[in-house]
């Protein structure tokens, strides 16, 4: 008998952590791509908007290049992965769907890296501060239909 996913939930702590890590991680590939490809590398890079889509689609790439084998088979990031929690389908407890990790969850991920104005600077602790509630599901939790558990 398997334990209801209430009594498995991750605590905070582990999910505040393994943000963290992931947020070391995946900024520093992006850094270090950025710097390989050469995207910002003359003051003449910065004349039109177009730098700025590239580096997203640079930090998309690294957080795909991280995390992508590990959701696709364990539903964690490297960060979930060292901490020991997962993410599931909050319907069902089971292993959440790809396309959920990637295509809804994995939106909300670039948003800690996208400063277009001083507003959407506070999305990501509002999406973050979700895990107060006792359900522990963030926004992109709640968005995908996940939940975070120990694994």
């Amino acid at each position: 008998m398997t334990q209801p996913l209430v009594e498995r939930l991750a605590g905070r702590g582990r999910r505040l952590v393994a943000t963290l890590i992931d947020m070391l991680l995946v900024p520093a590939l992006a850094v270090l791509l950025i710097m390989i490809t050469g995207v910002v590398e003359h003051a003449e890079d910065y004349r039109n908007a177009m730098w700025m889509v590239y580096v997203f689609l640079l930090a998309v790439l690294s957080y795909l290049i991280l995390n992508g084998y590990w959701l696709y088979t364990r539903g964690q990031t490297v960060g979930k992965r060292v901490m020991g929690i997962a993410i599931v389908d909050a319907a069902s407890g089971e292993r959440a769907a790809f396309w959920r990790l990637i295509g809804v969850r994995a939106l909300f991920f670039p948003l800690l890296f996208v400063v277009v104005s001083p507003v959407l600077a506070v999305l990501p602790i509002v999406d973050q501060a979700f895990v107060f509630r006792k359900s522990r599901r963030c926004v992109h939790d709640l968005a995908a239909g996940t939940s975070v558990v120990n694994v």
